[in-house]
């Protein structure tokens, strides 16, 4: 009875998160619109302009990730040395680093005065990479390769050892082994990255608005340009609906496929050579220098080559800059009261989910559902639907509502990787003893989910404070965050700042998530299974 009243609570909570806030403000703001009106917005050459772009550089970034990526993959999969462990650490840059913090490395790295042209002017070379779509594609291949090593390699890595083994006792040399044995058994997870490569690179906004530009405007950054700065609502729904149809089609191709593999995973299969090592270095320091170059950028200016740390204390000292709507200490202080905040909600409504529904078809399947509907909705989406249609909400509880949603697939799977196969044993004991919920909750449920419950509240609280379309569009305005700080600062000029501001984000991000240690092997595998990200 009383596992009964668990599941249905849960079921109640469930449904009343997905309706309250995701159904609910998506129809009422798509409700909004006509349809004949949407027909002839997305019929317009400019909208029809912007969507065949938006195809076209998603596709080709697509095929350059992965084209990028695999032979990363490969070396990770069949390598157990430290080069193949920090290709694991680039696997989580797609998930935890903050899109705006990236795009800062990029300006650092590739700028016009940046690292790269200071090093070939020494050659007397000079590369304009920024506000270019070739600085799109190379955003978009360093945020996402990462993903298809994390994928591909897996499921190379989880291709049992026999197979190859036997393969070569045969006769078969590498290259056949590759097509007739590997490559067929790991198609279903290459296509799976490969959709949710493209799906990321189809809504990307940082990358697209700050390295290439409104020239360059996709769906995505167009909805927030047409919501805020054309004050064009009407406009920027249609978009909203297009793309959301669009979106909702990856994740279900995504969830098709990303259990497709027709093999028992084994153990893997180490290579004896070192195959592909020049390379996969020279991915990692592709992957790694736009991080460093941000944080070396924040505290060096390597035009002026001088040391910027008396710069650095006039943002803490100074008054209100305009252009952020506040002072630097109060974006910091907004962003980490917002994120802690939806942390500690985020961690007790993901428990209580997954406690309540784990290990039954209808929760699983429920669960599932909620997943595939936040990751269907960006923060773009989520946070025009909320201005229309939570107008009575204070922006700052609109944007803890975001963060919850933006963060629900990834906090799902890491709350149900943690807890599935947990003896309850002890909880059924206490319950047989008359034990209260309270008492049972106090004193055996929080002790043994600790690292569950510690590893949610850092995961959230990263993504919530790196989160900037959803920030930009409900905070922007009135209730400014350190991600939107960053923005307008490099939006005015202000460019150190700009710098130490994104170091000190991704910092705060790192000590947040270094709380977790190695919890995060117990759920990494479970990462590919979720599209949020910042």
């Amino acid at each position: 009875m009383l596992s009964t009243n668990k599941f249905y609570l849960a079921l109640f909570l469930t449904l009343a998160i997905a309706v309250l806030f995701i159904l609910y403000p998506l129809f009422a703001s798509f409700g909004s619109a006509r349809g004949s009106e949407v027909l002839t917005i997305i019929r317009s050459n400019t909208i029809q302009k912007i969507l065949k772009f938006t195809v076209f550089q998603a596709t080709i970034s697509t095929l350059l990730a992965v084209l990028v990526g695999f032979p990363a993959a490969y070396y990770y999969a069949h390598h157990n040395d430290t080069l193949a462990k920090l290709l694991y650490i680039t696997t989580f840059i797609p998930f935890f680093l903050p899109g705006i913090s990236a795009v800062v490395g990029f300006l650092i790295m590739y700028g016009r005065n940046g690292i790269l042209n200071s090093f070939l002017g020494i050659f007397g070379i000079k590369l304009q990479i920024l506000y270019t779509f070739t600085a799109i594609l190379l955003g978009h291949i360093f945020y996402n390769a990462p993903i298809l090593v994390r994928v591909l390699g897996d499921a190379l890595a989880g291709i049992p050892k026999e197979q190859i083994e036997n393969a070569l006792s045969d006769g078969a040399n590498k290259w056949k082994i590759f097509w007739k044995i590997e490559f067929p058994l790991v198609l279903p997870a290459l296509v799976a990255g490969t959709i949710l490569i493209f799906s990321y690179c189809f809504t990307s906004f940082a990358v697209v608005l700050i390295l290439g530009g409104s020239q360059y405007a996709t769906l995505e950054v167009a909805i927030y340009m047409y919501l805020k700065l054309l004050a064009k609502p009407n406009i920027a729904i249609s978009l909203a609906i297009l793309q959301f149809l669009f979106i909702f089609a990856f994740g279900f191709f995504l969830s098709f496929f990303e259990k497709r593999e027709s093999f028992q995973y084994g153990e893997r299969y180490i290579e004896k050579r070192k195959y592909l090592k020049v390379y996969s270095v020279l991915f990692l320091i592709f992957e790694s220098a736009p991080v460093i170059a941000g944080f070396a950028g924040s505290v060096y200016d390597f035009r002026r080559k001088e040391f910027l740390f008396d710069r650095i204390v006039t943002i803490f000292t100074s008054s209100q800059i305009p252009i952020v709507g506040s002072t630097i200490p109060e974006a910091i202080l907004r962003s980490l009261l917002l994120s802690a905040t939806t942390a500690l909600i985020g961690m007790v409504l993901g428990f209580s989910m997954i406690w309540g529904l784990r290990d039954t078809p209808r929760g699983s399947f429920i669960l599932r559902g909620i997943s595939l509907l936040s990751i269907s909705i960006t923060p773009a989406i989520l946070a025009l639907s909320y201005s229309t249609s939570f107008k009575f909400i204070a922006p700052p509880l609109a944007m803890i509502l975001l963060y919850l949603v933006v963060s629900l697939p990834i906090n799902l799977n890491l709350i149900h990787a943690g807890t599935a196969g947990v003896s309850v044993t002890a909880i059924e004991a206490a319950k047989i003893d008359g034990a209260s919920s309270l008492q049972i909750l106090w004193h055996i449920i929080v002790p043994l989910f600790r690292k569950v419950l510690i590893a949610s509240f850092s995961v959230i609280f990263a993504i919530s404070m790196g989160e900037f379309s959803g920030s930009l569009i409900l905070g922007g305005d009135s209730y400014p965050t350190i991600t939107v700080a960053i923005y307008r600062l490099m939006s005015s000029r202000h460019l150190i700042e700009a710098r130490f501001l994104s170091s000190l984000l991704v910092i705060v991000v790192l000590v947040s998530l270094a709380l977790i240690g190695g919890f995060f092997t117990s759920f990494s595998e479970h990462l590919r299974n979720t599209g949020s990200r910042n």
